[in-house]
């Protein structure tokens, strides 16, 4: 899962190994995939872009946690938070030298996750297992 934050949240978050304060507990907080329990969440489906910025043909689903759920995503689901700004530049780097390939192979591997016909039915989704996490 990815989230992206300004420098007055990230140092600290990352010299402490989770979110401590200026990070807002009481503000929706987006992230990408899902998690196992039936928490207060919002779930929406966002668009994809390519390397580029192009639309890709597909969505991901996007969870907005509020309430006890921030508190959880906070105090016990992240179990480390890394530094992937550098990662970041070289992709922009490799893109701004017309080297997509070399851009794309710098990010990390996705994996398919495939779609249970019985959820794929509930939200009009393509069961197929065209989607990455």
């Amino acid at each position: 899962m990815y989230q992206a934050y300004p420098a007055e949240i990230a140092v600290p978050a990352l010299a402490n190994g989770r979110f401590v304060a200026p990070f807002k507990r009481d503000r929706m907080t987006w992230i990408k995939p899902s998690f196992p329990d039936d928490v207060p969440v919002r779930v929406q489906w966002d668009p994809e872009r390519s390397l580029r910025l192009g639309p890709l043909p597909y969505r991901s689903l996007q969870v907005g946690l509020s309430g006890d759920a921030v508190d959880r995503y906070v105090d016990e689901w992240t179990i480390a938070i890394t530094e992937v700004t550098g990662l970041a530049h070289a992709v922009r780097d490799r893109l701004s030298a017309d080297d997509d390939a070399g851009a794309g192979a710098l990010l990390p591997a996705e994996r398919v996750y495939p779609l249970p016909v019985e959820v794929a039915a509930v939200n009009g989704a393509d069961p197929t297992p065209a989607a990455t996490c």
